[in-house]
């Protein structure tokens, strides 16, 4: 029998996948599968995986070789190609923990919204190595429109992880899989916004997924470049949001702020050719003249980024 939801992992993490799997099993609607991706991973992933077939209806399969360490959003996407007709999609992850009742709420939120969002939002709460809240994160509003959740996202009004929405499997197929960026920087984001479509985001209320902080996932890649790979996705993702939004009369000066603020993240982890290409691919899409972004940083950063800038144009 072809279940309403297919839950799916992309796994590569033992240490806490054992956490992950029991709050799955633990939820009270079974009326899902469950999609195990092995990314070639050098941990006990089949070990782990096989002490819960008996609690949950589960697919398994390892993949010959690693794609997540090259290209992310391929390697979601090889792991929602094992999943069947399910009509719902939930692209989990192999340490985080939802709620014992998250799948009952989803699927009754369905129902009740007779099915009218391509997109569901569960709120988060962080969570550290011991499974102990930390945090409770901003909550989102009911019914979040898809530029709404950009300028939010952009701005650090909301935070985004992926394993926190629900889509549809129809506008999945639609869109044509996810948004590739390098290292799917910006990929999650471009996606959901697309998937809002015209309708937007439905918060699930009543329920919570469970973000963990931990000592896996809070030494990111450092190097210079990593940093200036980020960088050229930063750019791609601003230009890409830039005509994805055209329509909208302030997405110059969100992307303007968003831009500087990356600019200023970057600036002492990437080299000067790295930077100044990125100043040219933003304003090939933006179409405004370097002198403007220069007028705005003078008045409103105090000098502070005008010397870092001046040697680039």
């Amino acid at each position: 029998m072809t279940h309403r939801l297919a839950i799916i992992i992309p796994a590569y993490k033992a240490t806490f996948l054992p956490a992950a799997l029991d709050s799955i099993a633990m939820q009270t609607c079974k009326d899902f599968t469950l999609y195990i991706g092995d990314d070639c991973s050098p941990e006990p992933i089949s070990d782990i995986v096989e002490q819960y077939r008996d609690k949950i209806e589960l697919v398994y399969q390892r993949f010959d070789t690693n794609l997540g360490g090259k290209d992310l959003v391929a390697q979601w996407e090889r792991c929602i190609a094992m999943s069947q007709d399910e009509p719902y999609i939930w692209l989990f992850s192999d340490d985080d923990v939802m709620e014992p009742n998250c799948v009952e709420l989803l699927l009754r939120t369905i129902d009740e919204t007779k099915g009218a969002y391509d997109l569901y939002h569960f709120d988060v709460n962080e969570i550290n190595d011991e499974g102990k809240v930390t945090k409770q994160l901003p909550a989102y509003p009911q019914v979040l429109s898809a530029y709404d959740y950009y300028k939010g996202k952009s701005s650090g009004k909301f935070r985004s992880y992926v394993m926190e929405d629900v889509f549809s499997r129809r506008t999945y197929e639609q869109a044509g899989g996810f948004m590739n960026f390098d290292l799917a920087w910006g990929s999650d984001v471009a996606t959901w916004c697309i998937f809002c479509g015209k309708k937007g985001m439905f918060k699930i209320p009543g329920a919570h997924v469970l973000w963990r902080r931990s000592s896996q996932n809070i030494t990111p890649d450092k190097s210079r470049q990593i940093a200036e790979r980020k960088l050229k996705s930063e750019c791609e993702f601003l230009n890409w949001s830039y005509n994805y939004f055209s329509n909208e009369k302030d997405i110059w000066e969100v992307n303007r702020a968003l831009f500087i603020s990356k600019m200023q993240q970057y600036k002492a982890r990437v080299g000067q050719k790295c930077r100044k290409k990125a100043f040219s691919v933003f304003f090939q899409t933006h179409g405004h003249k370097h002198e403007r972004l220069i007028v705005f940083l003078l008045v409103h950063l105090h000098h502070k980024l005008y010397h870092f800038v001046k040697p680039l144009l």
